[in-house]
């Protein structure tokens, strides 16, 4: 059980690493996310790790695989947003790869997991795609329970993958 003080520092860590986020997004790529609504950060790191969980366990996911191509990157941006069209106006969970500029050897703020936004699915498109092309960490959009969303991931090769379901 967590005592008053470690809840206290978790939650004022929580509350910096935000303004951390919305101040890394709109200095290195003028994206502003500052009018978005962030998730608690406990439902925020369960979500994320039922992601990955499900990725190992579902047969039903769906993989994209190639060599990193900005052409071919977009193209497949483009299909899997296609793909996902009629969950457009669905509030969804984004997990910005801005997470990746947090190292705890730095004077930025480190977090164990990503802090998710919410954000209709629509909305998030634009914010890939500037995010895509210097990608730190993980990219991650899905709805809370789970139903639909996608993982775009770069490997240390230069080798491009996209997790994707749709229940």
């Amino acid at each position: 059980m967590e005592n008053k003080l470690e809840k206290l520092l978790r939650e004022n860590k929580s509350r910096m690493a935000k303004k951390q986020l919305i101040d890394d997004l709109m200095k290195l790529h003028e994206i502003d996310i500052s009018e978005k609504e962030f998730i608690d950060f406990s439902i925020s790191k369960e979500v994320h790790k039922k992601v990955y969980e499900r990725i190992k366990t579902d047969n039903n996911i769906k993989t994209i695989t190639f060599p990193y191509d900005e052409e071919k990157l977009m193209s497949n941006i483009n299909f899997i947003f296609d793909y996902l069209k009629k969950h457009e106006d669905k509030k969804v969970l984004f997990y910005p790869s801005a997470f990746g500029f947090y190292f705890k050897s730095s004077n930025q703020l480190y977090l164990e997991y990503p802090i998710a936004i919410t954000s209709p699915l629509s909305e998030c498109k634009q914010i890939i795609i500037k995010l895509m092309l210097e990608m730190h960490d993980d990219l991650i959009i899905l709805s809370e329970e789970l139903n639909f969303g996608f993982v775009l991931s770069e490997d240390e090769y230069s080798c491009v993958s996209i997790e994707y379901w749709e229940e």
